[in-house]
């Protein structure tokens, strides 16, 4: 998983991983900020995709259980 910010303790600032275009007046009066780092994607194990696959119905109902299986697994 890789970062989005840093804070600089020494210099007392926070600096983004990557360049942020920032479209605001100099000055704002605003609130916290809450920062997020991405999470890092989850797949299918291969005794779960065995499972879909097992489940005998095949074509369009194993493509929407595996992709439940993986909405699941990566919105914990």
């Amino acid at each position: 998983m890789e970062p989005i910010a840093y804070i600089n303790i020494e210099e007392r600032k926070l600096e983004w991983a990557t360049p942020i275009k920032w479209e605001t007046p100099t000055v704002v009066v605003m609130g916290r900020v809450p920062l997020y780092t991405k999470k890092e994607w989850v797949g299918l194990t291969d005794a779960e995709i065995k499972d879909i696959l097992d489940c005998g119905r095949g074509g369009l109902v194993d493509i929407k259980k595996a992709e439940q299986k993986l909405k699941e697994k990566n919105s914990e």
